[in-house]
């Protein structure tokens, strides 16, 4: 058995450290995979996505975070129905107005499938890395602790926001990068909160994958200003109604922690008067 453990072990490392080996030659070293730049720069992002993607789903795997892709049929509707003010929130960043009114086109349809896929990849492998591993990480170290929920939630939206500063390195704008910052702060807190109601990671997969979409797709494939006073309306109002939803959610399971941890103490209290 033991052996068995140790070959998993190193055949996993292996996978991840060929993947993270796979991801720095495509970014340090200039690989062609289309002479036409637009889907040049979508496969620059999709394959390392991929790559990163397989290596965070091993190191899921070797963590023992597994359970993390179970989606209980108890109390399924339910979730579903608590996730639909962060829905809202996602389908708000869609450029609807700014398309409908010809501010922004989108001029390659042809490479709308390779778009999806790049946005389907950034949310997975950032999901599994900040939702799967470092979520879970951080509910194991924060298990005793008070408002251990709210802290874990924040943490980890914290590194995840962090992370997006790396876009700096690839060439992106300080103005631009800190904004980008800011936001997925806020959204890392929803996608945070999210796993930890339905218990699994799909939920946020799907909603990180319908923001990027919306966020992405003028910038991507087409041009224009997208964000126009219906845009910001819009995500006001969805933004607004969702955290007071997700305020609520932190009120509420932060109480039900604290009445379980007093509940324990005096069970604990009772054993030891009993001995």
């Amino acid at each position: 058995f033991y052996m068995k453990t140790r070959i998993k072990e190193i055949a996993a490392f292996l996978v991840i450290a060929v993947c993270v080996a796979a991801f720095a030659v495509i970014y340090a070293l200039p690989v062609v995979f289309s002479t036409d730049e637009i889907e040049n720069r979508l496969w620059m992002n999709v394959v390392p996505r991929i790559l990163l993607g397989a290596a965070v789903f091993t190191l899921v795997l070797i963590c023992g975070y597994g359970g993390i892709f179970k989606i209980k049929k108890e109390g399924l509707a339910k979730n579903i129905l608590w996730c639909l003010p962060c829905l809202a929130v996602a389908l708000a960043n869609f450029p609807y107005s700014a398309l409908a009114d010809g501010e922004a086109q989108i001029l390659r349809p042809d490479l709308v499938w390779l778009f999806l896929l790049k946005c389907l990849f950034i949310a997975i492998s950032e999901e599994l890395l900040f939702r799967a591993i470092v979520l879970g990480f951080l509910q194991e170290t924060f298990k005793k602790r008070a408002h251990r929920t709210l802290i874990c939630i924040l943490i980890s939206s914290a590194l995840f926001s962090v992370f997006h500063l790396l876009n700096l390195i690839e060439g992106a704008g300080l103005g631009a990068t800190v904004l980008q910052a800011g936001y997925t702060f806020l959204t890392g807190i929803m996608f945070a909160a999210v796993t930890l109601k339905t218990g699994n990671i799909w939920a946020a997969v799907v909603l990180h994958f319908i923001f990027d979409v919306g966020g992405l797709i003028v910038t991507d494939l087409g041009q224009g200003a997208f964000q126009d006073t219906v845009f910001w309306v819009l995500t006001a109002v969805c933004a607004a109604v969702c955290a007071v939803h997700l305020i609520i959610y932190a009120i509420n399971t932060d109480r039900s922690e604290r009445t379980a941890d007093v509940q324990a103490k005096n069970t604990e209290s009772k054993h030891e008067g009993q001995d």
